[in-house]
């Protein structure tokens, strides 16, 4: 089963930060799933939704109305619900896509995954949904998503510092940078971040 659903994906648009992680989960979920044909119905409504997917002149906003994107398999709908928020993302439909990938967010802390995969799953998102909320003009629906999801990771303040860069909110943009700095990192990383800080005058 697990070929079958590497062998669709490959061919399919995806977002690379999320594939493997959510591969892995979809593969959990298979091995662990309550029966073989449970498994397969799953496995053909996940083709036939993202099939639906792929046809250009399909509207991300009919799809979500149109179709049942809930699955028993936490991995299946991880994959098919960040398809269609990349899909979303691309016809410039940002409150559609902000709102998935809000959704996704939130069913990743609740799920009962390792807290390693959470992580890495949870980083991936959250850098989706600031980028969003720049792209958005947003800036307090992004710095009260961004105060509610602190993390204490080198990503985390970087991406927060780039945030308050962009609305030009020096101090918490310095703030976020300088924490970046404190981890392990190597020069050129350094380099990188110091030259992104903003001059406090």
């Amino acid at each position: 089963m697990l070929d079958r659903i590497l062998d669709f994906l490959k061919n399919r648009y995806f977002i690379g930060g999320v594939a493997l992680v959510a591969l892995i989960l979809v593969g959990n979920s298979v091995m662990n799933y309550y029966s073989e044909k449970a498994n397969e119905i799953e496995f053909k409504k996940f083709v036939k939704i993202n099939d639906e997917f792929s046809i250009e002149e399909s509207d991300s906003n009919e799809l979500l109305n149109n179709l049942d994107l809930d699955f028993d398999s936490f991995g299946y709908e991880l994959i098919t619900k960040t398809i269609l928020a990349k899909k979303a993302v691309d016809e410039g439909n940002l409150d559609l896509a902000l709102n998935l990938f809000l959704e996704m967010h939130q069913l990743i802390k609740d799920e009962g995954i390792s807290k390693t995969t959470k992580n890495i799953l949870k980083a991936q998102y959250v850098e989706n949904i600031v980028r969003i909320y720049m792209e958005k003009n947003d800036f307090d629906g992004g710095s009260n998503f961004i105060k509610e999801n602190t993390n204490n990771s080198l990503r985390f303040h970087e991406l927060a510092g780039d945030f308050y860069k962009f609305f030009d909110k020096s101090d918490d943009s310095v703030f976020h940078y300088d924490k970046a700095l404190t981890f392990d990192i190597d020069e050129a990383q350094k380099n990188i971040i110091n030259l992104k800080k903003p001059k406090q005058s």
